[in-house]
């Protein structure tokens, strides 16, 4: 099922109970979200839990105890309850289910509330945990945005950039795809000045996603060079950001709480590289402001 909020001045985001996934943003009579289309990548924007990425082959261990768990987790693959509808906002949550215990032995409520704003939309998202032992967990958001913008079409994908807050120092560490993780001690920058990434397909070629490790900034812009629009992502509580695109008309950025696997890291879910870990009672909130400029 899809739900619909609006704003005021006609802003519109649709949201699926599937995965809690956001599948349409619109602002000033724009489209600035991908579509889901199969041929290139059939999400928009779902949600990582309890990992982002993946894990070493396909298993992690809890307190020594192995369980297996798929790339991105599974929080996106179930139906989530709408808690919530009411003009420019909607409430959707997911808990455990006897799937998901098999696979993450803990009890959890993750709670998404999407507001539609003027010139975009907020998502604030929470991590409960529910059980009577520490929880540990990896959270991730996988937002595609349309590359070209829909009121630029005569500009290009290479035509645009990502602008960081910050001067960015660090370059990208490169996944090993014949061991299927990070390598910490290769690794590449990608950006033509400290606060410009350049979109180029061929650098995708290279590592398939572009990693921020060792993050400065809190937001990051979308910008199209030759017409001047421009789209802004801010995110508060998250350590890591993530670029990718399968050479396809949009750019995923992705605001991670944890990475793929490591060269340099055990399989101890709870000293996975970025990991958090919640004490029975605990949450954490999380919130992603999407702003069209």
């Amino acid at each position: 099922m899809n739900v619909t909020i609006t704003g005021n001045n006609g802003s519109r985001a649709v949201i699926s109970t599937l995965g809690g996934e956001l599948k349409s943003l619109s602002c000033g009579g724009y489209e600035y979200l991908w579509n889901s289309d199969p041929k290139y990548w059939g999400n928009s924007s779902p949600f990582l839990f309890p990992i982002a990425s993946n894990v070493r082959n396909g298993v992690v261990l809890i307190d020594g105890k192995p369980f297996r768990l798929n790339q991105h987790g599974f929080a996106k693959n179930y139906e989530w309850t709408l808690e919530k509808q009411c003009g420019d906002t909607a409430v959707f949550s997911f808990s455990q289910n006897e799937e998901t215990l098999e696979r993450y032995p803990f009890r959890f409520t993750l709670r998404a509330s999407y507001t539609v704003r003027e010139d975009g939309l907020r998502l604030t998202l929470e991590v409960c945990n529910d059980d009577s032992a520490e929880m540990p967990y990896c959270l991730g958001t996988h937002p595609g945005f349309k590359v070209p913008f829909e009121n630029s079409p005569e500009s290009s994908f290479e035509d645009y950039s990502v602008h960081f807050e910050k001067p960015e120092i660090n370059s990208s560490p490169i996944f090993d795809k014949a061991a299927g993780q990070i390598d910490v001690n290769n690794r590449t920058s990608f950006l033509s000045d400290p606060q410009t990434l350049p979109l180029r397909y061929a650098d995708y070629d290279q590592v398939d996603t572009i990693i921020f490790d060792h993050l400065n900034s809190s937001w990051v812009e979308l910008r199209d060079n030759r017409s001047g629009h421009s789209l802004r992502l801010a995110y508060n509580h998250f350590d890591f950001i993530a670029f990718w695109t399968p050479h396809a008309p949009f750019l995923c950025m992705e605001p991670w709480q944890g990475l793929s696997v490591c060269s340099d890291e055990g399989d101890e879910f709870k000293l996975k590289r970025g990991a958090k870990v919640l004490k029975p009672g605990e949450s954490h909130t999380y919130t992603l402001d999407i702003s069209v400029r």
